[in-house]
């Protein structure tokens, strides 16, 4: 039986296998190749499941009986689909059914006697994939009616946790999903949500609620939304004293790995990294600096429609639960 941070895949030979490409290797489920297929050292492939759930930097291991096994490292593509073939690459392309990238064994590589061999079709050709490493805490977010809130008895650097996360929450749920948020950014985990939307794993890889939030174009529009986290891409040219007083995160882009890692920073260090998907929390206030319920009433009565009252004011906390008590408490006035 594999081992839960392995894979096994199991092909055979084929009399058209050349085994001359010098920057990827296949192992196909189709059962037959043609000889312009010099990438392909199997056929008659089935995939390992597991592939599935495998993460990060990976141990290759090429083999078919009576020969040494080949052995390589490469790391797995986030983005890749389990198709009815695997594609190795040495190069760092992530379309769908690529495996893995920056490979260090490539069909060329193969010995003429072990290239040789898997012209058999009788031959079996396996291709374990093996994580080398712990890899660090993976949280798949998802949204639903009710909360659910993943075990943390047992959280370690490699465990994959789930948290379902209820939008109208009573207060003690949403400060228990708030705490996993807490614990997984302290570990320095990563997060997947269900559909994935970057701003929103940005925000809560930083340990932040998922709601409010805003997604700015410009750190210039901070100061507008001082209760708000907001989630951006760092321009060329910031400066620093913008985020004065509230906290700094930048994603971490060192590995290639499921979801998304933010990493604590400072105004200084933040500011030297353009590009970058940054989040900022909330200021440190006890107070709204904006009375959102006096503006709630003026637009109310201008004739503004509720649904599009709340989309604008969603980032600074008027949510549409609130806005609704309030019509209701004005129709009883």
């Amino acid at each position: 039986m594999p081992h839960p941070h392995q894979a096994v895949l199991v092909g055979r030979g084929h009399p058209a296998i050349r085994a001359t490409h010098a920057k990827t290797f296949e192992l196909t489920a189709e059962p037959a190749i043609t000889p312009r297929a010099t990438c392909v050292l199997a056929v008659g492939t089935v995939l390992d499941p597991n592939l599935a759930a495998l993460r990060g930097r990976v141990r290759l291991t090429l083999a078919t009986p009576g020969l040494a096994a080949l052995t390589g490292e490469a790391t797995l593509n986030p983005r890749r689909a389990l198709t009815d073939r695997a594609v190795i690459r040495r190069s760092g392309t992530l379309d769908a059914d690529t495996l893995a990238v920056d490979s260090t064994l490539t069909a060329a590589d193969l010995p003429e006697e072990f290239a040789t061999a898997l012209t058999d079709p009788g031959r079996e050709v396996t291709l374990t994939v093996e994580e080398l490493g712990p890899s660090r805490p993976l949280l798949r977010v998802d949204f639903g009616a009710r909360t659910h809130l993943p075990s943390l008895k047992d959280f370690d650097t490699r465990d994959s946790l789930s948290l379902t996360i209820a939008p109208d929450a009573p207060p003690k749920e949403v400060a228990a999903a708030n705490a996993v948020l807490e614990r997984v950014t302290a570990a320095g985990g990563r997060v997947v949500v269900s559909t994935p939307y970057k701003p929103l794993e940005a925000l809560l890889a930083a340990g932040q609620a998922p709601d409010p939030y805003a997604y700015l174009g410009s750190p210039q529009r901070l100061s507008a939304l001082p209760l708000t986290p907001a989630v951006f891409h760092m321009p060329p040219v910031t400066d620093a004293s913008v985020f004065a007083g509230r906290d700094i995160w930048i994603e971490d882009v060192s590995e290639l790995d499921i979801g998304t890692a933010m990493t604590r920073s400072t105004p200084a260090a933040a500011v030297e990294t353009p590009g970058v998907l940054t989040v900022v929390g909330p200021a440190a206030s006890d107070a709204e600096l904006v009375d959102l319920t006096a503006v709630a009433r003026v637009l109310t009565d201008a004739g503004i429609a509720p649904r599009t009252l709340t989309e604008a004011l969603a980032p600074f906390g008027l949510t549409r639960k609130r806005l609704y008590a309030l019509l209701t408490e004005q129709d009883q006035t």
